[in-house]
């Protein structure tokens, strides 16, 4: 069994395609189950447009919908921004809606969105060891809050390529702790495959430590288009029993269980 749980449609701003289409290809790439997590933030900014809490109402009707004509499971999820500050601000909007899994991410430090390439000069501003420290300091915050049952992109401080000259193990080592401790899954995420990075998220080092720690994992091809959805699974999926995982995390209701991965 396998779950694509990281898919973006038309309600992030960054992304096209319907739940419906998603749910057509998902039946057409032979994936056991499907589900959506577009972008949502629930404080203002400027430069970081996201879907607001004022759609999420369609946004599940529209889910339900696209779940009533799908013959494989579709679930509902969403990613949520983690801001220092707004973890309470999240419990409290995610338990007004019938999700079956929350997904937490970091973006920003800061201001600073991390991802965007137009910004990638303030690494070699602050320091590339500086921003890996300040970056996973935040990720373990997000875990500790213990609002989110799917850690996104684990490592997505690499996007851009750059990486400390130094062994930054420790840090991982405390992260992968903290995510333990919290029951938080860490999700195999494709989308660096096709970033400067080239690589999946998190990296082998980063999943074997993981993996030391009793850490769960989540699948996710980070789709923004329905013909993304399930892209470099098949690579996720090396990376996972290369480093010893058996089984992956379903999720219903915000309850998770074990499937073994094929």
């Amino acid at each position: 069994m396998i779950a694509d749980y990281h898919n973006h449609t038309s309600f992030s701003f960054d992304a096209r395609g319907s739940m419906e289409e998603y749910v057509v290809k998902a039946q057409e790439k032979g994936i056991n189950e499907i589900g959506f997590s577009d972008h949502m933030l629930i404080h203002e900014s400027k430069n970081y447009p996201r879907m607001t809490p004022e759609t999420m109402p369609a946004y599940v009707e529209n889910f339900r919908r696209a779940q009533e004509s799908s013959k494989l499971p579709v679930k509902l999820g969403v990613e949520m921004d983690f801001m220092p500050g707004n973890a309470e601000k999240v419990r409290e909007f995610v338990s007004q809606f019938p999700f079956d899994y929350v997904i937490g991410s970091v973006h920003c430090i800061g201001d600073w969105e991390i991802d965007n390439p137009d910004q990638a000069q303030e690494y070699m501003k602050r320091g590339i060891m500086q921003v890996y420290e300040r970056y996973f300091a935040l990720v373990k915050q997000l875990c500790a809050s213990r609002v989110f049952d799917i850690l996104a992109h684990p490592d997505l401080v690499k996007i851009h390529g750059y990486k400390p000259d130094c062994d930054f193990s420790y840090i991982l080592n405390d992260v992968a702790k903290t995510m333990a401790q919290a029951d938080v899954c860490a999700e195999i995420d494709m989308r660096g495959l096709t970033r400067p990075c080239k690589e999946v998220y998190p990296s082998e080092q980063f999943l074997k430590i993981l993996r030391a720690h009793g850490v769960s994992i989540t699948f996710g091809s980070d789709s923004h288009e329905p013909d993304e959805l399930g892209r470099g699974l098949s690579e996720g999926l090396r990376l996972a029993k290369k480093v010893g995982y058996t089984d992956a995390c379903m999720f219903d209701h915000r309850i998770k269980r074990h499937e073994r991965i094929a």
